[in-house]
């Protein structure tokens, strides 16, 4: 594995490293939201964005761990994977030391959707749940016209898999490790291929997520060791000095 990985990384960089550095460096990210639920595209109703930041706060201080949306317009032509790893990290989403964040990122124009979780909390939103979220629940009824009830709903599916009622047994994530790793590590190289050569921005963002100290990256943001959050308090949201493991999962409408 640590030849494969080399072998990959040492492709990538001599293929798309300066494209790749050049755009990211314009990549910007919005300061803070300050609250729980910010829309910045119109995209929810007055009422339901009130609802929901209400929710989240009184969740926040009942399990300490952090949970926000945000709804935007366009990433302007960068993959919202980069966007929401980006945001995620300098917003400090969850507490710092416990890594216990989830972000839902919308982008209305766009048509995007990314959940993006933090490090701590990705033994009970695996990759998988995060991908039910998506597309079993919020972007079938954006497609129905209920914007309202698909963020309300996926938000009601996040907090319950923090909870523990989504969350699969530690058997079922068992499955599979250990028979056919050859044949993944084949089909792993292919899509790598694939997605360098359809966007190699978003390759190179992929294999960093990936190769740096198995996805788990420094940085807190700009929070240093504590928001109003980090150890409880009230009012807004302000980040805690979480990070992202990489977890999570995107969606389009």
């Amino acid at each position: 594995m640590r030849f494969f990985r080399a072998g990959v990384i040492a492709l990538s960089l001599f293929l798309c490293a300066g494209s790749f550095f050049s755009r990211a460096a314009d990549l910007k990210i919005p300061p803070s939201p300050g609250r729980w639920v910010t829309d910045t595209a119109g995209f929810l109703s007055s009422g339901t964005i009130q609802t929901l930041d209400t929710r989240l706060e009184a969740s926040a201080r009942q399990t300490g761990h952090q949970v926000i949306v945000y709804i935007g317009k366009s990433t302007e032509g960068y993959p919202i994977e980069e966007f929401a790893d980006k945001a995620f990290q300098a917003w400090a989403v969850g507490r710092k030391g416990l890594d216990d964040g989830v972000a839902l990122f919308i982008m209305a124009e766009d048509r995007t959707v990314r959940i993006e979780v933090g490090y701590g909390l990705e033994d009970v939103i695996p990759d998988i749940i995060s991908g039910r979220i998506i597309n079993d629940i919020l972007i079938p009824k954006v497609r129905a016209g209920d914007a309202d009830g698909a963020v309300s709903d996926a938000v009601s599916a996040i907090l319950r898999a923090i909870s523990g009622e989504a969350a699969p047994s530690q058997e079922s994530r068992r499955q599979g490790k250990g028979i056919g790793q050859t044949i993944l590590i084949i089909i792993g190289i292919i899509i790598f291929l694939i997605i360098f050569i359809t966007n190699p921005s978003l390759a190179l963002w992929l294999l960093i997520n990936i190769f740096s100290g198995g996805g788990r990256r420094g940085g807190g943001g700009g929070f240093g060791g504590g928001g109003r959050w980090g150890g409880g308090g009230g009012g807004g949201f302000s980040g805690g000095g979480g990070r992202s493991g990489g977890g999570g999962a995107s969606g389009r409408w």
